[in-house]
């Protein structure tokens, strides 16, 4: 098995779209035609489609946020077809999308010293998801989500 994370284009959008959450996952993230929809909006958002050797699997997303606070990526959508989940893709998409992440820091926002990601209360999976890659609870934001920080090292 090989995770590859893919650029969303002209080529695969409409498959990307086209993955389905389960019921209980509808819940706690968009679907990813309301993602792919906010894309075409919000053009900062970098959105990879993520492979298993030719499959698509899920989708994410992530964008450098330049606010007040400082500057650092926010991690804001990851979802794995729920066929597909068990089998460690969204971690290794993760993983992947932490060292595109960190490139482009390297290269471009040296003054940058994390990473953040929410959740919301009730999904365990994906709280646990991340902080087994090093997240760190840092506190709640508005409407009880679990806003979580990974440090650049």
């Amino acid at each position: 098995m090989t995770i590859r994370l893919l650029d969303v284009n002209d080529s695969n959008w409409r498959e990307c779209a086209d993955l389905k959450l389960s019921e209980e996952e509808e819940k706690f993230i968009h679907s990813n035609v309301y993602m792919i929809a906010e894309w075409k909006f919000e053009t900062e958002s970098i959105f990879r489609a993520i492979y298993s050797d030719s499959e698509l699997v899920g989708m994410l997303a992530y964008y450098l946020h330049d606010g007040e606070h400082g500057y650092f990526y926010w991690l804001y959508h990851l979802m794995i077809e729920p066929k597909h989940q068990g089998k460690g893709y969204g971690e290794s998409a993760v993983k992947l999308a932490l060292k595109e992440i960190r490139q482009l820091e390297a290269s471009e926002f040296s003054e940058m010293s994390e990473i953040r990601t929410m959740t919301m209360p009730g999904n365990i999976r994906a709280q646990n998801l991340y902080k087994k890659l090093g997240f760190e609870e840092i506190g709640t934001l508005d409407g009880g989500d679990i806003f979580l920080s990974l440090p650049l090292e």
